[in-house]
């Protein structure tokens, strides 16, 4: 019976509202050549780590949605616009040779821990940073 219990516990789906997000993108010569968008959820809480929420990195962007996890494969154009104003890295590397220009262009959000606000028409997006010293 407690075999039972624990097997059953380990199939639910854990719905956390704090997620490590990033995000990379790789162009050769303007063909898409790679893109992650990855969300994973934390194993471990902001409280444990001393985390708090960033309210300058707060995104709001209204949906249908009925979960969370719906919302994130929904909502992707949304949501990276929204980490894309909290600032990205963009690398390219253009060489001319033999009068052809080739370019490579890598377009990347740094893991970042991130934490989602969900209710019915809103989801609230804040970035974590380590809580000020008092």
């Amino acid at each position: 019976m407690q075999k039972i219990i624990f097997v059953l516990f380990l199939s639910m789906p854990f719905y956390a509202s704090e997620y490590i997000f990033s995000y990379q993108l790789n162009v050769k010569n303007g063909i898409i050549l790679k893109e992650k968008y990855y969300f994973s959820p934390t194993m471990i809480g902001a409280k444990v780590l001393n985390k708090d929420k960033n309210p300058n990195k707060k995104c709001e962007i209204s949906h249908l949605a009925r979960s969370e996890k719906e919302f994130l494969k929904e909502h992707k154009e949304e949501i990276l616009e929204c980490f894309f104003a909290w600032g990205i890295k963009l690398e390219d590397r253009t060489k001319m040779q033999h009068l052809q220009s080739q370019s490579l262009t890598f377009l990347w959000i740094p893991p970042m821990r991130i934490q989602i606000e969900f209710e019915s028409g809103i989801a609230t997006i804040f970035a974590l940073k380590n809580k000020e010293m008092r």
